[in-house]
Order: structure tokens, then sequence, then C-alpha cells
């Protein structure tokens, strides 16, 4: 992802962009984030944070979160693989699918942990 602060609608966006221009293997090593908001409930003008996965130690079974992160009270969202994932298969399916029906293949997932069909 080319910045830290973003609308969720342009976290999607640049995933689609780069998807159709650049193709999955330059799509997918782009990875080892998540986005972060203060609330999980998202909508396409939700601020949100592309940061580095908490840091997990594993003898005290704990994670770190990014100081950004706890600065600002911001929680795990989504994780790169998974918003990648569902981006691409909407985009296989319809390669001109809007940022709404992109955004609704990934509600479709949150919630049914399959991918949406788009015709």
């Amino acid at each position: 992802m080319k910045k830290t602060e973003y609308l969720f609608k342009e976290i999607i966006e640049e995933i689609k962009e780069m998807y159709l221009e650049e193709g999955e293997t330059k799509l997918c090593a782009d990875s080892q984030w998540c986005v972060y908001a203060k609330s999980s409930d998202l909508d396409l003008e939700s601020a949100c944070y592309v940061l580095p996965y908490p840091a997990y130690d594993v003898e005290t079974d704990e994670e770190t979160f990014p100081e950004l992160a706890v600065q600002n009270g911001l929680d795990v969202v989504y994780t790169h693989d998974m918003l990648q994932d569902v981006i691409m298969s909407a985009l296989d399916q319809k390669e001109n699918a809007g940022v709404q029906e992109l955004y609704k293949a990934i509600l479709y997932y949150e919630e049914n942990d399959t991918f949406m069909e788009i015709g």
C-alpha cells in the first residue's frame, strides 16, 4: 500500500488498480499489513489505517500493536490477504466491478465466509 491513512474506499480502489494493472503476483507481494480502525463497522467513507500486523510474543502469548494503533485506539478490522482475495475473486468475475460492488463482496465474505457471485 502506498500510504498509511485512507478512506476505506481508497484501499479498495488501490487494490483493484494494482490487481488489474500489475496482476496477482505483484498484488500479493504487497503483504504483511492490516486495516485498522476505531470501529469494525466500516463503510466506504470510514477513516482507517494500513499498518503492519501486530507483533506476537510466543513466550508471553501477547500481541503488540503498532504505536499508531495504540495511540489512536485502533483495532485490526481486515488482513491484507482477506481483502486481496475477495477483491481478486470479484474482479475475476467482473473486471469492471465498481467500488460499491467490491465493498458488498467484502461484507458478504465477512458474513458468509465464502466469495460472493457477481454477475
